[in-house]
């Protein structure tokens, strides 16, 4: 019996983890099908607040983790003093959302703030926090043997100084592996002219 209940629980944890359907809302299901056909590389999700574009990728951020062990992910904001109480409580809430579902999944996360990251404890797996103010830490990223920085997160994507900025910290990220899923999240800005605007209007393969 208690060999059938760990091969039960076994199973569950190797099972292919996916946002359930009642989590993703009707405006995402071709972005969510998009991202997992890796139809693109780049997704810009814009909108005002209360658009759920955070809540949408948090929860596909942890899902990607969860099917691609060799992956860490990188969060990104403008300042570094923002993340804590944005992008990393939004990462938190989706655990959380996932471990409704799949149980194992909270306990297999740990979330310190000194340093601020969260680590998939079996795997090794890591979520970085980095704010561009301080482009030093994020060059000087390594991930753990064998894994690669797979995801990046831009939150608040108009807040950074342009993409020259942009760039060059992909530039330092974008390597050790063939498989990579960015995300770039913001307010739509109001000028035509912000870099934003300008760069979402260019023709990308």
């Amino acid at each position: 019996s208690l060999i059938g209940e760990k091969e039960k629980k076994e199973e569950i944890e190797s099972a292919i983890v996916c946002i359930p359907a009642k989590d993703v809302a009707s405006h995402f299901i071709d972005i969510n099908r998009a991202i997992d056909n890796r139809e693109y590389r780049e997704f810009m999700l814009e909108g005002g607040r209360g658009s759920i574009k955070s809540s949408f990728i948090s929860l596909k951020l942890i899902e990607l983790l969860e099917n691609n062990p060799s992956m860490c992910a990188v969060v990104l904001r403008k300042v570094k003093d923002t993340l804590k109480d944005s992008v990393f409580s939004q990462l938190e809430w989706a655990i959380d959302v996932l471990s409704e579902t799949y149980p194992h999944i909270k306990e297999d996360y740990q979330l310190t703030k000194s340093p601020m990251e969260i680590t998939k404890r079996s795997t090794g797996q890591k979520i970085y926090f980095r704010g561009a103010d301080d482009y030093g830490k994020i060059k000087s990223l390594k991930p753990p043997k064998d894994m690669y920085i797979g995801i990046t997160w831009y939150e608040e994507f108009d807040q950074f100084a342009g993409m020259n900025e942009v760039r060059k910290i992909n530039q330092s990220l974008i390597r050790g592996g063939d498989d990579f899923v960015q995300f770039y999240s913001y307010n739509t800005p109001a000028s035509s002219q912000h870099f934003v605007n300008v760069e979402k209007r260019i023709p990308k393969d």
